[in-house]
């Protein structure tokens, strides 16, 4: 699944996270435009990786595309994840913005809580990491 925000007063968002079913992960840092993109990438353990696929396991994709979540008020944040099922030939996608965060259907709103939080701790100093800066 992949995780990218845009959007917010600077118009750069909060980050982007992709993570596969195996843990296998990738955070860019948000960055003002022609600035390369700075971020890690490595493997989570399980203890983060569980919440995500568990989230992921209770999630219904089909009710997710609401009216109304893809209108944003000046300055939001905005967010498309982007989910892979298997079977499935492409992915699932939604998108939203933090104005409309509260029509979310439950299971997306999980989704995008433990995402999010995963975003927050990966390659921020202080927050036990499940790898190395740049490895």
């Amino acid at each position: 699944m992949k995780l990218t925000t845009g959007g917010g007063f600077a118009g750069i968002g909060t980050g982007n996270l992709s993570v596969d079913s195996e843990g296998k992960m990738a955070y860019e840092a948000p960055t003002p435009p022609n600035t390369a993109r700075k971020g890690c990438t490595g493997n989570l353990n399980r203890e983060r990786l569980d919440p995500i696929s568990d989230a992921v396991a209770h999630s219904n994709p089909k009710g997710w595309n609401k009216p109304g979540l893809n209108v944003a008020a000046p300055d939001a944040f905005g967010y498309k994840l982007e989910l892979w099922m298997g079977g499935d030939p492409g992915p699932v996608t939604v998108q939203w913005y933090d104005n409309t965060r509260d029509n979310l259907p439950e299971d997306l709103k999980l989704l995008s809580d433990v995402l999010m939080q995963q975003m927050k701790a990966e390659c921020n100093p202080g927050i036990p990491r499940s790898r190395k800066p740049g490895a």
